[in-house]
């Protein structure tokens, strides 16, 4: 028997619930039996600062809890230009979900630098990755209200990987467990991860 061992990269900005979603990640594989390991590596988690979190899980072999250079199964990234800043870990057997809202970090901001072409972002991630689907959640997280959505919208598309290791019924789970104590907020963020299924349910078709 194959030993399991999946490792989950999340990047993006302060404001995005990229923690948050590391967090139902790693509850998710909890529930499911697996053991898991969470950190963030660098950044802070503060309003549009850089942030880069790591989940591994195997099926109970310890490991680093940091993933190396070019062992990402999946990257998660929730702003393009913060998934290329952490092109180290992508390698040919990463797949990568990225959300094409563009936040422009400060120093583009404030014209110390320019952001770069969209179609460059998207073209580099692919030639350095084993598979790219992009999507624009933040027009779906607007639909439903909440733009803070986009990471459980995201979620959603994830759940329907053919090679994720961790149940949709866990996923669900997870999200229940999070936002138990907020019931608004707990239906909006099922609600998004369904309409995320679904999404990825088409995009899945398209590849």
């Amino acid at each position: 028997m194959i030993a399991l061992r999946y490792s989950i990269a999340i990047s993006g900005v302060g404001g995005l619930g990229i923690l948050t979603l590391g967090r139902i990640i790693s509850l998710a594989a909890i529930h499911d039996g697996k053991m898991t390991y969470m950190s963030e590596i660098h950044g802070l988690s503060q309003r549009y600062g850089s942030v880069f979190v790591h989940v591994r899980i195997s099926d109970g072999e310890i490991l680093a809890p940091t993933i190396p250079s070019k062992g990402a199964d999946l990257l998660i990234g929730l702003e393009p230009i913060e998934s290329l800043r952490v092109i180290e870990v992508m390698g040919p057997n990463t797949i990568v979900v990225l959300n094409t809202n563009i936040i422009p970090p400060p120093t583009i901001t404030l014209g110390i630098s320019k952001y770069p072409p969209l179609e460059h972002i998207i073209r580099t991630i692919r030639q350095n990755s084993k598979k790219l689907i992009a999507y624009n959640a933040l027009e779906l997280a607007k639909k439903l209200g909440e733009p803070r959505l986009q990471n459980t919208i995201l979620l959603g598309i994830v759940s329907e990987l053919p090679d994720i290791p961790i149940s949709t019924h866990s996923f669900r789970k997870a999200i229940e467990n999070v936002f138990s104590h907020r019931e608004k907020i707990l239906k909006l963020n099922l609600e998004a991860f369904e309409k995320g299924r679904q999404i990825g349910q088409q995009l899945m078709e398209k590849q």
